[in-house]
């Protein structure tokens, strides 16, 4: 399969994703999920995991950088027709496809990166691996990274992607209160990304029905352009479980993919520092 440092072209496409307070969560949960063998690399350098978790979301230079984050699914027939493949997403749609997103297998050379950094016994390496592998793993988690519909265009709710994923992120969300959910050894983890999309997608519909719902039972301000107070607590109350739910299946699953890494590479001690 070709990687995807050999494509050439140039798409441009807006990014988005949970906004800093999310990756944040997502990056904090995971190095918690964690055991003992794995963790041990990242002693001492947690805030630099967190601290740059969303830093590829200001790649804006690249302009193929865009569709890394998001999967959509329509143009494949949806969920249950998804290419694995980069060779079938072109024989699918023709070579439009990159611009349709390429998060799956973004992951998956990301994932390849971070096994070969513990491979290098270079520390710094796999940090610098998982804060990357980590923030498209967390757009995987967001339903609206898997739909044409990304930011409610077609459907009257323009603004919706920035109120579900960053707005209740940071109206509601306290970074040490979701409970860990452990890392789990996977021998199947690289096909595990389509899971989480399809999983992602099946949540469309509902949070497009919420975000309606808020915004007919509620007045704007004055000038008949900021939600109110009452939009959010609204929207909170019906897809606060589901935002909870995603950053800490994202925690978790980034934990995952740096502890079945970390296994592949032949579960490598921490290099042990020198004595000063």
């Amino acid at each position: 399969m070709r990687t995807l440092s050999l494509l050439i072209l140039l798409v441009s496409s807006p990014l988005w994703s949970w906004g800093d307070k999310g990756h944040r969560v997502v990056s904090s949960l995971a190095l918690q999920s964690l055991p003992n063998g794995p963790r041990a690399w990242f002693a001492g350098r947690e805030a630099d995991v967190c601290d740059h978790a969303s830093d590829p979301d200001h790649w804006r230079q690249d302009r193929k950088e865009g569709p890394r984050h998001f999967l959509d699914m329509e143009p494949y027939g949806g969920p249950e027709h998804l290419p694995r493949t980069l060779e079938e997403a072109r024989a699918k749609v023709g070579e439009d496809f990159y611009r349709r997103g390429v998060l799956p297998w973004i992951i998956q050379d990301r994932w390849r990166d971070l096994v070969e950094a513990f491979r290098s016994g270079d520390a710094a390496r796999v940090v610098t691996a998982s804060t990357i592998l980590g923030h498209y793993i967390a757009d995987a988690h967001v339903p609206l990274h898997t739909t044409e519909n990304h930011d409610g265009q077609l459907t009257g709710q323009r603004g919706v992607h920035s109120r579900w994923e960053s707005g209740l992120v940071e109206r509601n969300i306290a970074a040490d209160a979701l409970p860990v959910l452990p890392a789990q050894p996977d021998q199947a983890f690289i096909e595990r990304p389509w899971d989480w999309l399809r999983a992602s997608h099946a949540l469309v519909p509902q949070l497009l029905e919420d975000d309606l719902s808020a915004d007919r039972t509620t007045p704007r301000d004055r000038r008949g352009k900021r939600r109110t107070g009452a939009y959010w607590l609204i929207l909170w109350a019906r897809q606060g479980p589901v935002v909870k739910q995603q950053l800490q299946f994202a925690g978790q699953h980034l934990g995952d993919a740096i502890l079945n890494a970390w296994i592949v590479a032949g579960r490598p001690s921490f290099p042990a520092r020198p004595e000063e």
